[in-house]
């Protein structure tokens, strides 16, 4: 209830009550037309027919009571009149009404006005309650007189002398501050990276150390022996041979001293100009943004400040419902079920009867008293020759007992269902029939009456569906008669089906095996293992659907059974030994790898050159489909294709192009090794092809002058520079440079043996799909290269995974135990 503002006139306000259409009203007594009236009866016969597969006739009256049980509903209001001060300022409006006084008088004033305000507001409220559409519950918790008169009062503010501001007390009125960076120095320490005010930072050529290397090549003399043997002596001559030697030489860093140069910022002096005050040692006031004063806080700029103090009144209602001494035991048990308006809400009648005012002079509390009358209705009836008592009360006739007359009904069902489960447990391991099952599960399934139990007990509910028609323990032996028989279902279509699945997988497995591998063959039996299981839930939901009368009932099962993971077993059934009998037969299948597949040797050795007579290339040739071909393995038409695109122009082309010349890689011809003038003319037709791929700072072409560099090859021999343009190759994604990279560690030439950088190249080629890497990675495993001890099941597993992706060398390494 929330009346309009009130008035200081003797009068007082209009009263504003809101309508409450869903509450009992006060108004004359409404009396049921028994003629119109729902009968108990009526409603049990429409629970039974909606809800359970028997007929309303099942049900036989024998005698009903219809009578309105008088009850006493009491609504008590508390009213309270609280206090309220507030401190104002100069922007302070008073209504018509406020009144000024002295500063000692606000809050005397306002306190003398409780007990007027209590009065009042009970006079209102008594005669709200007296309306004829007034609601007995139409008063609402909260504030309920709002103040008619605020007294106040105002003065000159002491804080700012009635000015409305101060002077502000960061700067003081100057508008500025002292810098709060440089604190008026206007010079701050150097933040340069490694000066931090010294002056000096790091020298970037020796990196700080003062001294740098370089590597030196010596080239030496030896007499180098050949012994020769000829009829039982033997004849030693000696020839000359120049050998490279190669050695570190250390320098003091010419660009520093001692490692330090100057800083470039603060050009060694230590510090810079400070950048918050731009070197002025002063900023603007940050408090009052350089006006120099701000706004009062007590009176908020208006100069004046005071306080106001009125009185409100609250009103906190609460009920209680009553019967009278001699009321029958239902109608007591149907007031402790009912909250107090829940109970008025279905009451045939509520009237007022009386409303009291305690202590009129200063009067705290108001009592409305109304009159009640409640329908409750007694019927005896009889269900397979026994008797029942049911009570159902209120205008939509709730049901207080139902004497167990439905779950009566409904016990002969699950009974036979009960036996049918009892008796297939003694059907043996085997046994796939479910013919035996599904007609008492039709029966209880038929009442969707068990469904909606099962279902909510499954859900997790507090009280299962239905709490008045059935009790808990029926509930539950529903829900473990219906789950288990579901459960039998299941498992024995399970055993019907099961190797129907797991043969159908099996043969799709070694037909996709002899086509395209062992990694396709599982993956197909595993698509056909999953396909078996979707085809078993269509024939469990047939199944179902026969039995229980609809798609609906059958879904509706299928979804309790899986609720109650009672379909877990036939699951496993169906996928297990599918899934198995796939998974045996691809790991026990040969390797069958498709030609293309094979991913062809990354070695530096390569064919011999034949005469170049590339494939023809497709019609739309493309830089994209010939790296696609080179990276498949396909790498005679791969070279076919880049011969187009270099014919064409394609500068994109250059470098791939050059490194396959470079290492004879796409040439047709017999599988032999290259003499020494095939290796010279494939290396002198690279050269171009190589140096204009640099320009575009092609990966190829960047590994192809690495290898050129670091071999000679074309080239004044410069390993070091080689080295570092093979690894800018390779920390750009190039395969190739890494597959060198690590060679040329591993077999310590043209550098020396590093076994840890060797692992770091081949590592990287091999998390890039190259077997021939894994294949070495796992070689280094087994003689230990790079490893406190050789670890030969983590070489064998390499080769495992080498082998399946082709790898010639890691197949006999796989079948023989050993490289």
């Amino acid at each position: 209830m929330n009346p309009t503002t009130d008035t200081d006139s003797d009068t007082g306000g209009s009263l504003d009550v809101p309508a409450v259409p869903e509450t009992v009203t006060a108004a004359a007594p409404i009396q049921l037309d028994k003629e119109e009236a729902p009968t108990v009866l009526g409603k049990l016969r429409t629970l039974v027919q909606e809800k359970t597969r028997f007929e309303p006739h099942d049900i036989t009256p024998l005698g009903e009571e219809d009578a309105l049980q008088e009850f006493s509903l009491q609504a008590n209001y508390a009213l309270e009149a609280r206090f309220e001060q507030r401190v104002i300022n100069g922007y302070f409006a008073p209504s018509g009404s406020d009144c000024r006084c002295g500063p000692h008088e606000v809050g005397a004033l306002a306190h003398a006005q409780e007990k007027d305000r209590l009065r009042r507001a009970a006079g209102k409220l008594d005669a709200a309650l007296r309306q004829a559409a007034q609601a007995y519950n139409g008063v609402a918790a909260g504030l309920y007189l709002p103040h008619a008169v605020k007294h106040w009062h105002l003065d000159t503010c002491s804080n700012c002398h009635g000015k409305g501001r101060i002077s502000c007390h960061t700067c003081h009125g100057a508008t500025t501050e002292t810098c709060w960076s440089c604190h008026g120095g206007r010079t701050v320490s150097c933040d340069a990276y490694g000066c931090y005010g010294s002056g000096k930072v790091s020298c970037s050529y020796c990196s700080g150390s003062g001294t740098v290397s370089e590597q030196v090549t010596d080239y030496i003399t030896v007499q180098v022996p050949t012994t020769t043997y000829s009829n039982g002596s033997s004849h030693t001559s000696y020839h000359s041979e120049t050998r490279p030697q190669y050695r570190t030489e250390y320098r003091s860093c010419y660009h520093c001293s001692y490692g330090k140069v100057s800083c470039s910022t603060c050009h060694g002096a230590g510090n810079v100009n400070c950048g918050t005050c731009r070197a002025s040692g002063s900023v603007t006031c940050r408090t009052c943004s350089g006006v120099g004063d701000l706004r009062c806080n007590p009176c908020d700029g208006s100069g004046k400040v005071g306080n106001a103090a009125w009185v409100d009144v609250h009103v906190a209602p609460g009920y209680s419902v009553s019967l009278p001494k001699q009321a029958p035991d239902d109608a007591r048990r149907i007031r402790d079920k009912e909250s107090v308006h829940s109970l008025a809400a279905i009451a045939s009648s509520v009237a007022l009867a009386k409303v009291s005012i305690y202590n009129e002079d200063q009067p705290q509390e108001v009592d409305a008293l109304y009159a009640g009358k409640l329908r409750i209705v007694r019927l005896d009836a009889a269900c397979n020759a026994e008797k029942h008592h049911l009570v159902a009360y209120g205008t939509d006739l709730r049901w207080l007992t139902l004497d167990d007359i439905v779950e009566k009904l409904l016990r002969g069902d699950l009974k036979a269902l009960s036996d049918a489960l009892a008796g297939s447990a003694d059907d043996g391991l085997f046994s796939a029939h479910v013919q035996g099952l599904l007609t008492p599960l039709r029966d209880v399934a038929a009442s969707e009456l068990n469904a909606d139990v099962i279902e909510s007990v499954l859900g997790g509910e507090t009280e299962h569906a239905h709490v008045d028609v059935v009790s808990s323990e029926y509930a539950n032996n529903v829900r473990t008669c219906v789950l288990g028989a579901l459960r039998q279902v299941y498992t024995r279509l399970a055993k019907q089906f099961w190797w129907k699945s797991a043969l159908a997988a099996l043969a799709v497995a070694i037909a996709t095996w002899f086509f395209a591998g062992r990694g396709m063959a599982a993956l197909a039996g595993l698509v056909i293992a999953g396909a078996g299981y979707w085809l078993f839930n269509r024939k469990v939901k047939a199944v179902l659907s026969e039995a229980l009368g609809g798609e609906q009932q059958a879904e509706r099962a299928m979804r309790i059974a899986g609720k109650g993971r009672r379909n877990q077993l036939a699951q496993v059934l169906i996928l297990a030994p599918a899934s198995l009998a796939v998974l045996a037969a691809s790991y026990g299948l040969p390797v069958r790898v498709p030609a293309a597949a094979v991913p062809q040797s990354t070695a530096l050795a390569s064919a011999p050159v034949a005469p170049h007579a590339p494939a023809v290339p497709p019609q739309e040739a493309s830089m994209p489909k010939a790296l696609k071909l080179y990276d498949n393995g396909d790498k005679v038409q791969a070279l076919a294709m880049l011969d187009s695109l270099v014919g064409k122009g394609d500068a994109n082309a250059y470098g791939l192009y050059g490194w396959m010349l470079l290492m004879g890689e796409g040439q047709p011809g017999p599988a032999t090794a290259p003499t020494a003038q095939q290796r010279q003319a494939r290396q002198v037709a690279a050269k171009p092809l190589v140096g204009k791929g640099l320009v575009k700072g092609d990966s190829y072409a960047l590994a192809a002058k690495g290898v050129m560099l670091a071999e000679g090859w074309q080239e004044p021999r410069n390993v070091q520079r080689g080295i570092d343009l093979l690894k800018q190759a390779a920390h750009k994604g190039n395969l190739q440079a890494m597959h060198v990279l690590g060679l040329y560690h591993v077999r310590g030439q043209p550098i020396p043996v590093n076994h840890k950088e060797a692992r770091k190249w081949f590592t990287l080629a091999a998390d890039k799909g190259s077997a021939g890497d894994i294949y070495n990675l796992g070689l280094m495993d087994w003689e230990g290269a790079g490893l406190k001890r050789p670890d030969r099941a983590s070489a064998m597993q390499r080769w495992k995974i080498a082998a399946a992706m082709g790898e010639e060398r890691a197949i006999k390494a796989v079948a023989q135990g050993q490289p």
